[in-house]
């Protein structure tokens, strides 16, 4: 075997994007800084990452986007499954619109500017409804940043 093929073979180290405590316990870690498992465990001073910080926030984002997601796909399935057992059509707009909320945001995510997307999920974790956030969205896109 040469030495072209030899390394051709060996594929690329991951990165890590878990805090040492959580890769040396082999726990899953919510890549926060400290994590929920080191803050659970009462040594939030020993939460430290290899990665640097603006890569956790890209991993972070693009667990937030997978999140999204998946709940843009759940509220497809049941607008499709109450659209089969359903004959009106105020709640089937309603669901529409929430759908469409979910489609603002998630661009939003995806393609916005680095404050919009943090403010934006600060606000979905706080269990901030998606149709004010889609309208505020809107609103910052329109004007200023003083909206969201």
């Amino acid at each position: 075997m040469d030495v072209a093929s030899s390394q051709s073979s060996k594929s690329k180290p991951r990165a890590t994007a878990s805090c040492h405590p959580c890769r040396t316990r082999k726990v899953k870690c919510n890549r926060l800084s400290p994590c929920e498992a080191c803050v659970t465990r009462g040594i939030p001073e020993e939460c430290k990452y290899s990665a640097p910080n603006e890569d956790r926030q890209a991993i972070a984002q693009a667990d937030m986007i997978t999140e999204l997601r998946g709940k843009v796909n759940r509220l497809r399935e049941q607008i499709a499954q109450r659209g089969a057992y359903r004959c009106s059509s105020v709640s089937s707009e309603e669901d529409e619109e929430e759908a469409a909320a979910m489609e603002i945001v998630y661009s939003a995510l995806r393609l916005g500017p680095e404050d919009l997307v943090w403010k934006l999920v600060g606000r979905i974790r706080e269990g901030e409804d998606v149709r004010e956030l889609a309208r505020d969205v809107a609103n910052y896109m329109g004007e200023d940043d003083s909206v969201l």
